[in-house]
């Protein structure tokens, strides 16, 4: 099933992975037309744009010194907020599309963490 590994770059590429095939599935969902590729690419644009987010917030919550719920915090709202952008621009949704597609997006980031975090619980035991 899984590797064997303690390498981090295999989570990494797990993550994209993932958080591409969530995200996409998620920007599908939200669609009316249910346009594939349009939301391939929405999901990899959001992507980036979460990673993006997330690295500049850790960089600037270690200068604070803040908390782990802080930290959590923003990134979440940060995955809401580009999957609200991305669904706005990209997808050309209505209001009501747009939250659901942020809202999908979020559980869909959610969801990735909780496949992540079990999978190195797997490689501990």
């Amino acid at each position: 099933m899984i590797p064997v590994c303690n390498n981090e770059m295999w989570y990494v590429v797990l993550y994209c992975a993932l958080s591409w095939l969530l995200f996409s599935l998620a920007f599908w969902l939200a669609d009316r037309q249910k346009r594939k590729k349009e939301a391939m690419v929405a999901g990899l644009l959001n992507l980036v744009l979460v990673s993006v987010l997330n690295m500049l917030g850790t960089f600037a919550l270690e200068a604070m010194q803040s908390g782990v719920e802080m930290a959590a915090g923003f990134q979440i709202a940060g995955v809401l907020i580009c999957s609200m952008a991305v669904s706005r621009v990209l997808q050309m949704q209505g209001w009501l599309r747009t939250w659901l597609a942020g809202l999908l997006g979020m559980l869909g980031y959610l969801l990735c963490g909780v496949i992540l975090a079990w999978f190195m619980l797997q490689q501990l035991n």
